[in-house]
């Protein structure tokens, strides 16, 4: 990636301005220290080719960044010193550690935000089977995770047979878009429910009378979430101009080859179009599955279908017809998830937080 990420990409990845990313990488002034932080820790989590930084003002001697081998993301000395490089060990879904478009951003920020806390991360992998923790054993040595970690975050849909076996070890825990209150672990989650509502609505004020959300509530509690937001806007819409429907096709997203479930998702397609029944618009649970069923329409020659993803990956941006979609945090709820867990090492007595960060409906071509 070293030499291909542009100021624009960190900008969109951020939710901030070019000019604030040039700023902040230049260590001008008029940019917030946590925003400068954030932006240098994600450019080196992501290989930008930095220049050899310009001190910033009222900086220390050990915060500047000197030379040409210096490290961006490097941490303040505050950090260093009361973190001291410890090891985080940070756990992610084993179904998303080769998914280009999301996790592998998510990932992106939380080794951007270990680096902006001096905290090492050292990744394992767990399935959906309780208990089944790969790596775990051998990452922890001998010693036990007391002796050689800080504490946990994990990323993603985890079993709770899973979280409590890690709970023993009497470490904090953090958990990236997931929770489990029995857990007692902290929450840095995005806005699912309200992510679907906002596409649900945007559908419904474009005149759609008849929509279909495809997903598959089994396969993370964001997916099912985002089921429920779409039908809050459906109460919501009750005594409006006329009354809509809304259906829901599952298909078996995540547990088998995008074959398989492609092949679900046109035969539910090709289902509704011999009853005469096509919806005028379809809400998908993710931009992935958004992004196959636009080809689909197209292949079939439906025409006139609006449809609404949620994630906003670039692929989506990129795609021949641009997708309509809810920006969701990537990057960010990795850095968030970080900043929680200093929380809790810094203040070990506080009480579990949930943060939830915002959604952004993003209205391009598809609906």
């Amino acid at each position: 990636m070293a030499g291909k990420i542009s100021m624009q990409q960190i900008a969109d990845r951020l939710g901030v301005s070019k000019y604030t990313v040039s700023q902040a990488l230049a260590g001008k002034p008029g940019v917030s220290e946590a925003t400068r932080r954030e932006v240098t820790a994600l450019a080196g989590a992501l290989g930008y080719g930095l220049k050899p930084a310009v001190a910033r003002k009222n900086s220390s001697p050990d915060e500047i960044l000197d030379g040409a081998h210096a490290n961006p993301a490097a941490p303040s000395a505050s950090a260093a010193a009361s973190h001291g490089g410890r090891m985080i060990l940070i756990g992610l879904d084993e179904r998303h550690v080769v998914e280009p478009n999301f996790w592998k951003r998510v990932v992106e920020g939380l080794e951007a935000g270990c680096r902006m806390h001096g905290l090492e991360p050292r990744f394992f992998t767990f399935g959906q089977a309780a208990f089944d923790v790969h790596d775990l054993t051998e990452l922890l040595g001998a010693e036990g995770a007391p002796a050689r970690a800080a504490g946990f975050i994990i990323a993603g849909n985890c079993p709770l047979g899973t979280l409590l076996r890690i709970v023993r070890f009497g470490l904090p825990i953090v958990l990236a878009d997931h929770e489990a209150p029995l857990t007692g672990a902290d929450a840095v989650l995005n806005a699912n429910a309200e992510a679907g509502r906002m596409a649900c609505h945007h559908l419904l004020s474009q005149g759609c009378g008849s929509l279909v959300f495809v997903g598959r509530d089994s396969f993370a509690v964001s997916f099912r979430e985002r089921w429920w937001g779409c039908r809050l806007a459906l109460d919501d819409a009750k005594g409006g101009t006329g009354p809509a429907q809304l259906k829901k096709w599952t298909i078996p997203y995540g547990s088998a080859g995008t074959r398989t479930w492609l092949a679900e998702l046109e035969r539910r397609l090709d289902a509704a179009a011999a009853e005469g029944n096509l919806p005028q618009g379809i809400l998908c649970a993710n931009d992935d599955i958004a992004l196959l069923l636009l080809q689909l329409l197209d292949a079939k020659g439906h025409r006139g279908i609006r449809v609404v993803g949620i994630d906003n990956t670039a692929a989506g941006m990129e795609a021949a017809v641009p997708l309509t979609t809810v920006d969701l945090a990537k990057e960010r709820l990795g850095i968030r998830a970080v900043e929680a867990f200093v929380r809790k090492l810094e203040q070990p007595g506080a009480r579990p937080e949930k943060i939830v960060l915002s959604a952004r409906l993003v209205v391009r071509s598809s609906g």
